[in-house]
């Protein structure tokens, strides 16, 4: 009986251990398993992760380049304790310099060298090759010794009122451009206006020590021809035609003495006292005969100019933008007839019928796409031509004179000099003051 005991204890024990023994090496097994199962779950896991960061990559590669422009306002972001915090806005297709760098996933904030501390999302832009074509003209004027204070919201804008960037934070700039309603200033390299309404005040500043031009000859060329050949001296044997080659002479002093050319337009704000300008000279070409080969010599010399442009003998004017320093305005469309009038030479600025003045403007107006600005034929006026004018909407008129303009001159009876064949560079230096 005890030795049955003994057998069947001894059973119990080895089935204990077999058992042990095989809990033990299941257990293993499993856990093995388990861990092989972990082992592809978190290699997968890690394929995945992979995945998704070469694919957020390529798609941050996708608009990530030096420039990039917005579709859109977009914001402006600064970092802060390792979190992007709105600071800003930037307008509809702005074009911006991106900071060169190796592209990660995690660079989904990309950090402009337009503003170096800010950044934007990298979806709220695409790529573009262009780079920004500013223009740089406003660097020819002179700032006004006067600063803006902003307020510590701060919107720029372009010259047609488009937000360009807007900014959380206060800006103290000199002042360029005195508008009736904003300032224009510069901004990264660019001439942009800040809105009166966002300036908190304006302050006395040490801009510059250049002075404001105290005035501006304007002068009146006509025809061109080529003095190498016979036969345009001949076709152009009247006082108001010059050779292109005198013609460049006058060039020649006008670019190696630095005097600014303004158009019409920089002109005009000159007068109204909205910008300051160093030596200049208005250039001007009446009627539009001839006038191609001086035309040729402007665009050479890249200096701005004006041809005043009878337009009834040019239907669609397809040159009208074809030039980069000539702008065209108006000589009227068909009113540069002698005996229209009995005064003078009779232009009929000076008596027609006001309503076929006024149809006549328009119709000039519209085929140089809006001009504002007028030439009197024969450098014939009245105070009735002036009245139609302004009725007309025409800002500014051109007569004759031989004097420079100042400012509080009458914007409708705009003296110039009228230029002869035999005029040389020194004759127009004196002219110009």
């Amino acid at each position: 009986m005890k030795k049955n005991k003994k057998v069947i204890k001894s059973v119990i024990i080895l089935l204990i251990l077999i058992f042990t023994i095989c809990a033990f090496v299941t257990y293993k097994i499993i856990k093995s398993n388990n861990q092989k199962r972990n082992e592809v779950k978190i290699q997968e896991q890690k394929k995945q992760e992979l995945k998704i960061q070469e694919e957020t990559k390529e798609d941050i590669l996708k608009h990530y380049n030096k420039y990039v422009i917005t579709e859109d306002i977009i914001d402006l972001y600064k970092l802060d304790n390792k979190k992007y915090i709105k600071s800003g806005s930037i307008g509809k297709n702005q074009i911006l310099e991106l900071k060169d760098i190796d592209i990660t996933y995690n660079d989904t904030y990309l950090p402009l060298a337009t503003f170096d501390g800010y950044y934007i999302y990298y979806e709220d832009v695409n790529k573009t090759e262009e780079n920004e074509e500013l223009n740089q003209r406003y660097k020819n004027y002179i700032p006004f010794n006067e600063n803006i204070i902003t307020t510590n919201n701060t919107n720029f804008y372009d010259e047609d009122n488009n937000l360009v960037y807007s900014f959380n934070q206060q800006f103290d700039l000199p002042i360029i451009i005195k508008d009736e309603n904003r300032y224009g200033v510069e901004y990264n390299n660019k001439l942009l206006f800040i809105n009166k309404e966002d300036i908190e005040k304006t302050k006395e500043n040490n801009n510059t020590d250049l002075t404001n031009t105290k005035s501006i000859a304007v002068l009146n060329y006509h025809f061109f021809y080529d003095n190498t050949l016979a036969s345009e001296r001949k076709n152009c044997d009247q006082t108001i035609c010059l050779s292109t080659q005198m013609f460049r002479t006058h060039l020649d002093y006008i670019k190696n003495n630095n005097i600014f050319t303004p158009t019409l337009e920089e002109f005009e704000m000159y007068l109204d006292e909205k910008i300051q300008l160093p030596k200049s000279v208005v250039i001007t070409i009446d009627d539009g005969w001839r006038s191609e080969q001086g035309i040729a010599v402007l665009e050479e010399y890249q200096l701005n100019a004006t041809v005043f442009l009878i337009t009834v003998y040019h239907a669609e004017v397809p040159f009208l933008h074809s030039y980069k320093y000539v702008e065209y305005h108006s000589h009227g469309d068909n009113l540069h007839n002698q005996g229209d009038c009995p005064s003078g030479q009779g232009g009929a600025i000076q008596c027609k019928d006001r309503e076929y003045l006024l149809n006549d403007l328009k119709i000039s107006s519209e085929k140089l796409g809006g001009s504002k600005y007028f030439c009197y034929p024969f450098y014939e006026y009245n105070d009735y031509s002036i009245s139609i004018l302004k009725e007309a909407g025409y800002r500014m008129a051109f007569a004759g004179g031989n004097k420079r303009a100042y400012i509080g001159v009458d914007k409708y009876q705009i003296p110039r000099f009228a230029i002869q064949y035999n005029e040389t560079a020194a004759d127009i230096a004196r002219y110009i003051g």
